[in-house]
């Protein structure tokens, strides 16, 4: 029999903790603004990962929750780590039983492809193809971020057709699944690394690149230090606004002359702080787009006037 934990998701995940007038906002404002108690505060996909840790059976994530399938022999363990979770990020959590079924037939019932014009097609593995479109991309989510479903992967997926990625180095920053380095070597990159601090994306990162007999992609576990000394013509940074501001710095000086850092993860309100940061790294604004309060911006590296 199989558990099934329910889990609304914080209250706290669906506010924006930067305040709703931007007009005068700088980076000293976000570092001085007042603490609240979820400081260290995550976003909703992150809060799914922190689910990683236990031994699962399938997430299905939902509009306002999550639901974690555990097999009943691992029901004591899973339920000491579900509840701290509950207690450290104030929700709470309904438990019923899935019995008799499949937990792969609900997971393949549940999970749709996507398709992006006649560019893209993002499908998993018990889908059939799409010889319609230019690229096709397999991938097995488990609880890894980047199906495509979400607003942020999508824009992301839209915007890399703009770009030129033919013989090009890339580095997809906090790869998830890999979908975005997939759909790089795709596009004509000659190497791409896949970098992401979760051994759990590391490894479905891995199955992935194997699925979609991907030969180019490195991936990679660990933070940025990871490519010191390393530099690339394109970045993708698919991450949450937290991340892009403390290391935009970084992101800038790890890409080639006039190279392009595109940046998604981050809610409308944020524009402005994530554009201000950008720019005093010598980062302009070459595209931006939005889809449901959710925006996608591609940079391109300047020579420092």
């Amino acid at each position: 029999m199989t558990l099934i934990y329910t889990i609304p998701f914080p209250n706290h995940l669906f506010k924006n903790d930067i305040a709703a007038d931007t007009d005068n906002q700088s980076e000293k404002e976000y570092k001085d603004r007042p603490v609240s108690p979820f400081e260290n505060s995550i976003d909703k996909d992150e809060f799914v990962g922190l689910f990683a840790a236990i031994d699962i059976e399938g997430l299905e994530e939902k509009e306002n929750e999550v639901c974690i399938y555990v097999a009943e022999e691992n029901k004591e363990e899973a339920e000491l780590f579900i509840i701290e979770i509950c207690e450290q990020h104030q929700t709470t959590y309904s438990i019923s039983e899935l019995e008799n079924k499949n937990w792969n037939e609900k997971w393949e019932s549940s999970f749709q492809p996507i398709l992006i014009d006649d560019f893209a097609y993002v499908r998993a593995t018990f889908h059939a193809a799409n010889p319609e479109v230019k690229h096709e991309i397999i991938i097995e989510p488990k609880m890894s971020f980047g199906t495509g479903h979400h607003p942020t992967t999508s824009q992301m997926i839209q915007n890399m057709r703009l770009l030129d990625f033919k013989d090009k180095t890339v580095l997809d920053c906090g790869s998830g699944t890999g979908i975005l380095a997939i759909l790089a070597e795709k596009l004509g990159a000659k190497n791409c690394i896949a970098l992401d601090n979760d051994e759990w994306c590391y490894q479905n990162c891995i199955e992935n690149i194997e699925l979609n007999n991907s030969e180019s992609i490195q991936p990679e576990i660990g933070d940025l230090e990871q490519v010191t000394g390393k530099t690339f013509d394109i970045v993708l940074a698919n991450i949450h606004r937290n991340f892009l501001v403390e290391h935009m710095h970084t992101l800038a000086s790890i890409l080639t002359p006039n190279g392009k850092l595109i940046v998604s993860g981050f809610y409308s309100e944020d524009v402005k702080l994530v554009s201000d940061k950008a720019l005093d790294c010598n980062l302009i604004a070459n595209y931006h787009t939005t889809q449901h309060n959710w925006d996608c911006i591609v940079f391109q590296k300047t020579e420092k006037q």
